[in-house]
């Protein structure tokens, strides 16, 4: 199996500035590998570095030392010595990311921010529209909100046109963190269907889950991040 993520000996330290240097050290050593066609869940409390590990997968976060080796192409690529031009080609192309929460520019149209990122890819404005109305669809926003700005949908609506364009493009690699959390038990289990369909694919996919039914269906391992940390 091809591997997509290699994550080698990652350490990762915030530094308070505004409270005298206190070091806090969210985890150490960490390693792990997530194959093509395959989910792996981050699992554990708060403040045991699941975020922190996501974003650093999506270079957000820099880690303090070790690597994380992305395979972009055929190349494999340190996104933590990459420089920042190559960061923003490997999320055109390569890494996906779902957040927890919409923040997109006001007053464009939902259409057009599921839309945008397929846009972008490949230069067919028509047939990402098309992809993204049969996104919205499929997710449950009423058509007549798709020419309207999601600043005023509901959080599960918001939530929902996130996911859309997450899955907007077929991307190598897709982070979700908790993409089903405002959702109901039918648009978490279109949720689930698109994660599946992704993977049989070849994505693959690392994601925080909220929800355990979620979990359980989507995670072919999980990864107990305060267990790593212990064991560092």
């Amino acid at each position: 199996m091809t591997v997509m993520i290699d994550v080698q000996n990652v350490c990762k330290n915030f530094v308070l500035h505004n409270q005298n240097g206190t070091t806090i050290s969210v985890f150490e050593n960490m390693s792990l590998q997530v194959h093509a066609g395959e989910c792996v869940a981050l699992y554990g409390q708060s403040g045991a570095g699941k975020s922190t590990m996501l974003r650093s997968l999506y270079a957000n976060y820099k880690p303090t030392s070790g690597a994380i080796n992305i395979r972009h192409g055929e190349q494999h690529i340190d996104i933590v010595s990459a420089p920042p031009r190559k960061i923003l080609e490997m999320r055109k192309y390569t890494i996906g990311y779902v957040s927890q929460f919409l923040r997109v520019i006001p007053r464009v149209s939902a259409l057009n921010i599921v839309a945008e990122a397929r846009k972008d890819l490949t230069g067919n404005s028509d047939e990402a529209l098309k992809k993204a109305a049969v996104l919205l669809e499929r997710l449950n926003i009423p058509e007549r909100l798709w020419n309207v700005a999601p600043a005023t949908f509901s959080g599960g609506e918001q939530q929902r046109v996130n996911i859309a364009r997450g899955f907007a493009v077929e991307y190598p690699i897709l982070l979700l963190d908790e993409p089903t959390a405002s959702l109901d038990a039918a648009n978490r289990q279109i949720v689930v269907e698109l994660i599946e369909e992704a993977k049989a694919n070849g994505t693959a996919v690392v994601g925080i889950f909220h929800d355990d039914e979620v979990r359980n269906a989507v995670a072919d391992r999980v990864i107990d991040m305060q267990s790593m940390e212990h064991a560092a």
